[in-house]
């Protein structure tokens, strides 16, 4: 019988080839050719980690690691992905157990919406965690517009790496307050800090006087080998329902686009949650076009169900 245990930064490349392994399949369909899918860098792997060590859970069967699972608290939202076991093991409660160690970790927070991202067309996936629980909301679409050329405009909102660090600390705060209005306890702290970090991009930060009232995390290096330099992805985007309308998510996204175009991305990527119809709706008419989506599913008992606002919440539950 496999063994879980917390993964350590020795599993990275264990972790990597179970990842490749599990979704090749459906990477060759999605992509419609004969190529592997791309490993995981290394980095990307270690910095997942970071984010929640005491969360992310290795399957090992006889010294061989043959399951992994990494968790992910927002503060009152909490979720797993990637989660993946190695084809050959499937079918032996292995996923299952991996599974139960992340939702052990994440009930510690007895309030916390408690979720994940899986893809529709995977029938499998869908009766797993179905049975484990978890109930079908929105769908996620992943987004992309091509940066022609700069946005017009605020490419001058303040970046959180050129910050001092008490600044820092009083956006995190007031970043907190923001996002709680969208989600009760909501929080993106550790994407911020985690994105400076890392070095893997910068975070954009809106303020109305010395008030941060939004955020864009804008990741410039892929998680992936030899994904390419042309894309760039929108990690976080959010603001404050309160100052929320279409002048201010528009600025906010302008930022985001002249930054990945002054490091020389040609195409911007984000994901948005169906349940944010009006994000959604302004986002379709700016040029950006669907490439596919994710599922949501939510464990039974810890949110109100498939409910609709008008707020910007761009983020996706998937590592």
């Amino acid at each position: 019988m496999a063994t879980i245990r917390l993964m350590c930064d020795g599993d990275v490349d264990a972790v990597r080839e179970v990842d490749g392994a599990a979704f090749g399949a459906w990477w060759e369909q999605l992509r419609g050719e004969g190529t592997s899918r791309p490993l995981r860098t290394r980095a990307n792997v270690l910095a997942c980690r970071r984010k929640d060590p005491g969360g992310c859970f290795v399957a090992e069967e006889a010294g061989r690691v043959v399951g992994m699972i990494f968790s992910r608290t927002w503060g009152g939202v909490g979720w797993f992905g990637t989660f993946a076991v190695l084809p050959e093991c499937q079918g032996r409660g292995i996923g299952k157990r991996l599974i139960g160690a992340s939702l052990e970790y994440l009930r510690q927070d007895a309030g916390r919406v408690i979720g994940l991202e899986t893809m529709p067309e995977s029938a499998y996936n869908l009766g797993l965690y179905l049975r484990c629980g978890f109930r079908p909301r929105w769908l996620t679409f992943l987004l992309t517009r091509p940066l022609d050329q700069p946005a017009g405009g605020g490419a001058d909102l303040p970046c959180w790496s050129s910050a001092d660090a008490d600044v820092q600390e009083r956006w995190l705060a007031d970043l907190r307050t923001a996002t709680a209005r969208i989600t009760p306890g909501l929080d993106y702290s550790k994407e911020i800090v985690s994105t400076a970090r890392e070095g893997v991009g910068e975070t954009l930060v809106l303020a109305d006087g010395a008030t941060a009232i939004g955020l864009s995390t804008v990741w410039l290096v892929g998680s992936r080998e030899g994904a390419g330099e042309e894309l760039a992805s929108v990690h976080v985007l959010a603001l404050h329902p309160a100052y929320t309308d279409e002048a201010t998510f528009r600025v906010l996204l302008d930022a985001s686009e002249a930054l990945a175009h002054a490091h020389g991305r040609r195409r911007l990527a984000l994901s948005v949650n169906g349940r944010h119809a009006w994000a959604l709706d302004r986002l379709l008419g700016w040029g950006y076009r669907i490439e596919r989506a994710m599922v949501r599913m939510v464990l039974q008992g810890t949110d109100d169900g498939p409910i609709t606002d008008g707020c910007v919440n761009l983020s996706r539950w998937a590592g």
